[in-house]
Protein backbone atom coordinates (compact mmCIF):
# COMPACT_ATOMS: atom_id res chain seq x y z
CA UNK A 1 0.00 0.00 0.00
CA UNK A 2 2.94 2.85 1.05
CA UNK A 3 4.34 2.01 -3.09
CA UNK A 4 0.72 2.46 -4.73
CA UNK A 5 0.39 5.67 -1.91
CA UNK A 6 3.56 7.04 -2.95
CA UNK A 7 2.57 6.85 -6.86
CA UNK A 8 -1.04 8.16 -6.81
CA UNK A 9 0.57 10.78 -4.64
CA UNK A 10 3.42 11.88 -7.01
CA UNK A 11 0.96 11.68 -9.96
CA UNK A 12 -1.02 13.98 -8.16
CA UNK A 13 -3.82 12.27 -5.58
CA UNK A 14 -5.33 15.17 -3.51
CA UNK A 15 -7.25 12.66 -1.43
CA UNK A 16 -6.54 9.54 0.56
CA UNK A 17 -8.94 8.25 3.24
CA UNK A 18 -7.23 6.59 6.26
CA UNK A 19 -9.00 3.44 7.49
CA UNK A 20 -7.05 1.87 10.19
CA UNK A 21 -7.64 -2.05 9.83
CA UNK A 22 -5.41 -5.16 9.41
CA UNK A 23 -3.07 -6.45 6.66
CA UNK A 24 -3.64 -9.88 5.15
CA UNK A 25 -1.27 -10.28 2.47
CA UNK A 26 -2.86 -13.56 1.59
CA UNK A 27 -6.52 -12.72 0.72
CA UNK A 28 -4.67 -9.42 -0.33
CA UNK A 29 -6.08 -6.93 1.52
CA UNK A 30 -4.09 -3.87 2.48
CA UNK A 31 -5.70 -1.45 4.87
CA UNK A 32 -4.17 2.67 5.19
CA UNK A 33 -4.10 4.11 8.09
CA UNK A 34 -3.90 7.81 9.24
CA UNK A 35 -0.32 8.21 9.60
CA UNK A 36 0.01 7.30 5.93
CA UNK A 37 -1.30 10.61 4.85
CA UNK A 38 1.24 12.24 7.12
CA UNK A 39 3.83 10.46 5.63
CA UNK A 40 2.89 11.47 2.24
CA UNK A 41 2.44 14.41 3.05
CA UNK A 42 6.25 14.93 4.34
CA UNK A 43 7.82 13.35 1.28
CA UNK A 44 6.55 15.84 -1.06
CA UNK A 45 6.15 18.72 0.98
CA UNK A 46 2.86 18.84 0.80
CA UNK A 47 0.38 20.81 3.48
CA UNK A 48 -3.10 20.26 5.04
CA UNK A 49 -5.77 22.42 3.50
CA UNK A 50 -5.29 25.84 5.26
CA UNK A 51 -8.65 25.58 7.37
CA UNK A 52 -8.12 22.12 8.52
CA UNK A 53 -4.21 23.10 9.14
CA UNK A 54 -5.42 26.40 11.38
CA UNK A 55 -7.74 23.96 13.42
CA UNK A 56 -4.86 21.32 13.87
CA UNK A 57 -2.90 24.49 14.85
CA UNK A 58 -5.33 25.46 17.20
CA UNK A 59 -6.33 22.51 18.88
CA UNK A 60 -2.20 22.17 19.61
CA UNK A 61 -1.82 19.03 17.15
CA UNK A 62 0.85 20.68 15.04
CA UNK A 63 3.18 23.41 15.65
CA UNK A 64 3.48 26.26 13.31
CA UNK A 65 5.17 24.48 10.89
CA UNK A 66 2.60 21.59 10.64
CA UNK A 67 4.79 18.92 12.65
CA UNK A 68 2.72 16.80 15.19
CA UNK A 69 3.36 17.87 18.73
CA UNK A 70 3.30 15.26 21.40
CA UNK A 71 0.53 15.73 23.51
CA UNK A 72 -0.12 18.05 26.95
CA UNK A 73 -2.34 17.77 29.61
CA UNK A 74 -3.92 20.33 28.85
CA UNK A 75 -4.74 20.14 25.02
CA UNK A 76 -8.18 21.64 24.02
CA UNK A 77 -9.31 18.21 22.52
CA UNK A 78 -8.98 16.64 26.01
CA UNK A 79 -10.38 19.01 27.97
CA UNK A 80 -13.66 18.58 25.96
CA UNK A 81 -13.86 15.22 26.71
CA UNK A 82 -15.10 13.61 29.74
CA UNK A 83 -11.74 12.39 30.71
Amino acid sequence: MDNLLTLLVAGGLTYIMGVPGADDIMLNYQSTSFHDALYAREVFGLSHAPEFAGWLNKMDITNQLGKLQITKAQNPLLEISNF
